[in-house]
């Protein structure tokens, strides 16, 4: 795909009745479904006209993964809120934290002691307790946990659960996004723990190229989400 030229020499921002606008030459920047981009607070604004502004003959839009973002909320998670909430409280009822090691005494121990008080914070601050299987069999978790999960993801909203749902599927645990989301740990002790596995197997036999490529990109991502959630609360 050729790249687009950038086509404007102005970048402003406006405020109008539904929150913040981008602008390009005074025109307002568009999602690619068409929806007119409106933003909810300045620091989030600022950092997406500063990607826009920041754009040299060429517009990369690899260089700009706060609008990019913004644009999954806008085009992918407001029209489709029910089901992405739905999509996430399945994703806790097969958690990955819940299936610990039962070949490797040394992963399990590891397992137990980097998930364990993350299923411990879901037990006490959301109100589900976790079963946990040792193996791969599937685990079938209470209802009553199911229903505490799904709460938790519908008390975000549009913004918090596009970030939500980045991490989420990136990591492979409802929980530890739940965790990253609220603040309660960082994105790069999300990845740590979300990949504890692989990176468990990479210290034992080495790595390649491609995987340590891949771990990169997703590392980069949850950053990413990270940083928009900390925009999104004036934190820029």
């Amino acid at each position: 795909m050729m790249a687009k030229k950038r086509f404007y020499k102005t970048v402003g921002i406006a405020e109008e009745q539904d929150g913040l606008a981008i602008l390009l030459d005074g025109r307002g920047v568009r999602s690619p479904a068409g929806t007119a981009m409106r933003l909810p607070g300045h620091a989030l604004a600022s950092a997406v006209a500063a990607e826009w502004d920041a754009q040299t003959e060429e517009i990369d839009p690899a260089s700009m993964p706060i609008f990019s973002l913004a644009v999954t909320v806008i085009d992918r998670v407001t029209p489709q809120r029910d089901a992405i909430c739905t999509e996430l409280t399945a994703y806790g009822g097969n958690d990955c934290l819940c299936y610990q090691d039962a070949d490797d005494n040394d992963l399990a121990v590891r397992q137990a002691q980097r998930w364990g008080p993350w299923l411990d914070w879901a037990r006490t601050a959301l109100g589900a307790d976790l079963m946990v299987a040792t193996g791969i069999m599937p685990v079938t978790q209470p209802e009553d946990s199911l229903s505490a999960l799904g709460r938790a993801v519908t008390a975000h909203d549009d913004w918090e659960l596009g970030m939500l749902y980045r991490a989420t599927t990136l990591a492979g645990s409802l929980v530890l996004g739940l965790a990253m989301v609220r603040g309660e740990m960082s994105a790069e002790a999300m990845f740590d723990a979300a990949f504890l596995d692989e990176l468990w197997q990479t210290e034992k036999w080495g790595s390649d190229w491609e995987a340590e490529d891949r771990r990169s990109n997703i590392r980069a991502e949850l950053a990413h989400a990270e940083l928009f959630l900390g925009l999104l609360r004036g934190e820029g």
